[in-house]
C-alpha cells in the first residue's frame, strides 16, 4: 500500500511539473515572437525587453518552483 502512494506521488511531481514547464515555455515563445516583432518596426528597446523576459520564463521553466507551485494548489484544492 505504502509503495503506491510513493508512486502515485512521484507521478504527480511529474506531471505537474511538466504542465508548469510547459506554461512558462509557452510564455517564453509568446515573448520571443513579440520581441522579432518589435525588432522588424524598429523597436529596439521594446524587442529587448521581451527577449529579457522570454529567457526569465526559460529560466524558471526549468528550476524546481513551477513544480513546488503546482503541488501547493492542487494540495489546497483538495482540501476546499
Amino acid at each position: 500500500m505504502k509503495e503506491s502512494k510513493y508512486l502515485l506521488i512521484a507521478l504527480m511531481l511529474v506531471v505537474t511539473g511538466c504542465a508548469s514547464s510547459s506554461d512558462l515555455e509557452k510564455r517564453a515563445n509568446n515573448h520571443s515572437k513579440a520581441g522579432i516583432y518589435y525588432e522588424s518596426i524598429g523597436q529596439p528597446n521594446a524587442a529587448r525587453e521581451e527577449h529579457n523576459n522570454a529567457k526569465e520564463n526559460r529560466d524558471h521553466a526549468n528550476g524546481v518552483l513551477p513544480l513546488l507551485v503546482e503541488l501547493f494548489n492542487l494540495f489546497n484544492k483538495k482540501d476546499k
